[in-house]
C-alpha cells in the first residue's frame, strides 16, 4: 500500500514537472518572439534614424547655402543703397543745373572747339549711358562719369577716372566715396589685397565718413577671402561695435555668426 502511494506521488511529481517545463518552454518561446520583434523594430528605427541623419545633413547644407545666398544678397543691397544715395545726389545736381540752364537758354551755343564733348555711349551693361563732359574739369561730371563706368563694368576706365578725380579734388566731399569705389573695383575683380589697401586708406583718412561702415564690412570680407580670419573678425567686431545700427553692421554680425 505504501509502495503504491509512493509510485502515485512520484508519477504526480513527474507530471507536474513536465507541465512546468512545458510552461517554461512556452514562456521562453514567447520571450524569444518578443525579442525578435524588438530587434526588428530596432532595425527599422535605425534605418529611420539614418534617413533622418541624412535629411538633417542635407537640410543643414541647404540652410548654409541659403544663409550664404542671403548674406550675398544683403551685401549687394548694401551697395545698391549706396548707389541710390549717389543717384539722388546726381538727380539733385541735374535739377539744379537745369534751372541754371533755363535762365541761360537764350545764350548762344558754344563753338565746336570750345571743349564741350559728348562721350560715346558706355557699353558693357544692359543700358547705354551717355555722359556729357566739359573737358572733365567739373568735379561732379568727373565723379559721375567715373561712377557710370563702374556701374557698366568698365573697371579699368572707372578706376582711372576715380584716381583723376582724387588728384584734381583731393579734399572734396566725395573723396571718401571715390576711394570706396576704388576698393569696390578691386573687390569686384577679386583683387582682395588691392581692395584691402583702398578700404584701409579710406578708414585712415575718413574714419567717421559715410562710407566707413561699408568700408569696414568689405575690409572684413576681403580679409576673409584671403584666409586671414583673425583680422577679418577684428574688423567686423569693430564694425558692429562702432556702427551697430547700420545695415553693414547687420551683415557683419551675420558673417561673424557663420564663423563661430
Amino acid at each position: 500500500m505504501k509502495k503504491s502511494a509512493v509510485v502515485i506521488l512520484a508519477a504526480l511529481t513527474l507530471s507536474a514537472c513536465g507541465a512546468d517545463q512545458e510552461l517554461i518552454q512556452k514562456s521562453m518561446n514567447n520571450i524569444k518572439d518578443e525579442m525578435l520583434g524588438i530587434q526588428s523594430t530596432m532595425g527599422d528605427m535605425q534605418v529611420k534614424m539614418q534617413e533622418l541623419d541624412k535629411n538633417i545633413r542635407t537640410n543643414s547644407e541647404n540652410i548654409n547655402k541659403n544663409s550664404e545666398g542671403i548674406s550675398q544678397l544683403r551685401e549687394e543691397m548694401t551697395v545698391m543703397n549706396t548707389d541710390i544715395i549717389d543717384l539722388k545726389d546726381r538727380v539733385g545736381a541735374i535739377e539744379k543745373g537745369s534751372k541754371t540752364g533755363a535762365a541761360a537758354s537764350d545764350m548762344p551755343l558754344p563753338a565746336a572747339d570750345s571743349g564741350a564733348v559728348m562721350a560715346a555711349p558706355a557699353t558693357g551693361g544692359k543700358d547705354n549711358v551717355i555722359i556729357i563732359e566739359d573737358n572733365m574739369q567739373d568735379k561732379l561730371s568727373l565723379y559721375t562719369y567715373a561712377y557710370e563706368l563702374y556701374r557698366n563694368g568698365k573697371y579699368a576706365e572707372s578706376e582711372a577716372k576715380f584716381y583723376e578725380f582724387l588728384k584734381k579734388f583731393p579734399n572734396e566731399e566725395r573723396s571718401d566715396n571715390a576711394i570706396y569705389w576704388l576698393g569696390e573695383i578691386r573687390y569686384a575683380q577679386k583683387d582682395y589685397p588691392g581692395a584691402i589697401a583702398r578700404f584701409k586708406e579710406l578708414l585712415e583718412k575718413y574714419p567717421d565718413g559715410n562710407k566707413a561702415p561699408d568700408a569696414l564690412l568689405k575690409l572684413g570680407y576681403s580679409y576673409g577671402n584671403i584666409g586671414d580670419r583673425e583680422n577679418a573678425i577684428i574688423t567686423l567686431q569693430k564694425l558692429t561695435a562702432e556702427f551697430s545700427d547700420t545695415n553693414a553692421a547687420k551683415l557683419g554680425r551675420q558673417k561673424l555668426a557663420q564663423w563661430n
